[in-house]
């Protein structure tokens, strides 16, 4: 069924741009960067949500790191209708290893169109799914003793959620290996970001070119201290937050002002005029 509340929107984008891809993964990405709807695990085409995927800059960064790291497990929080999965069973089929994990206790919602990718470009068994809400996915694979190279969070932007999935993940994370955050510029984001720059020092921020996505790399254990904390609270992370904030109170400071004008000529407003 297809609903227009649904229709994804997405900027022209430049397929050359995918064309280290395996075909049947970069047929995929171009159908769905295209807007074309998708078949769910109901066998229906289904227009795809909108704000749903990451961009192809973001993607093939992701894809080329695979292919340098050559991690033989990666994980992503977050898989919605399989965007960013694609891009890293692109490079399991170019390195010729791995297997992948997302968590989403929300594929019903996207109709299972993420779930379908992994068997339309046949590497099903490559790619695991778990259906709970990370916080239980992410301590049932801890408790497992699984370890994940690259980690991906790209699941609920609330602060509180980033920042579980971070802590979670980094017990997954081992030594050299990345955790990556995505939609860098929400605050809530922001936020659990600056966390980890002030606070985990056993992670390391790498200089990336792709603007929206915030990269980290474990050089050594959690040492701090009992009761370390660093304040990490940035007031305004970047001049469009700062906007958006100040924004709102114009009006409101824009009538005090005037209210405060008026106090102060009232007095000579009311003063009786000498007689001339």
């Amino acid at each position: 069924m297809l609903s227009e509340k649904h229709q994804i929107v997405h900027a022209p984008f430049r397929e050359e741009i995918l064309s280290p891809l395996p075909p049947l993964i970069r047929s995929a990405l171009v159908s769905m960067y295209n807007g074309e709807p998708q078949i769910g695990l109901d066998g229906e085409r289904h227009n795809l949500h909108v704000g749903t995927g990451i961009s192809t800059d973001e993607g093939m960064w992701l894809f080329n790191l695979c292919c340098e790291v050559k991690p033989k497990a990666t994980l992503e929080v977050g898989l919605a209708c399989g965007f960013s999965t694609l891009y890293f069973l692109a490079a399991i089929h170019e390195n010729g290893f791995g297997h992948h994990t997302a968590i989403d206790p929300f594929q019903s919602h996207f109709y299972g169109i993420g779930l379908r990718h992994s068997e339309n470009v046949g590497m099903s068994d490559r790619f695991r799914f778990l259906e709970k809400k990370s916080a239980l996915a992410l301590s049932q694979l801890a408790r497992g003793e699984e370890t994940f190279p690259l980690i991906f969070i790209d699941g609920r932007h609330h602060f509180e959620y980033a920042l579980s999935d971070f802590m979670l993940a980094s017990e997954l994370c081992p030594a050299g290996g990345y955790i990556i955050f995505d939609d860098f510029g929400w605050s809530s984001v922001n936020r659990v970001v600056a966390f980890v720059r002030s606070n985990r020092k056993d992670f390391e921020e790498l200089k990336i070119p792709v603007a929206s996505l915030a990269a980290f790399r474990r050089i050594g254990d959690d040492e701090r201290p009992y009761g370390h904390f660093v304040e990490f609270f940035e007031p305004f992370g970047s001049w469009s937050e700062m906007r958006s904030t100040i924004r709102p109170l114009v009006p409101s400071l824009v009538r005090r002002g005037v209210k405060a004008i008026a106090r102060l000529v009232k007095p000579y407003q009311s003063k009786p005029r000498p007689p001339s």
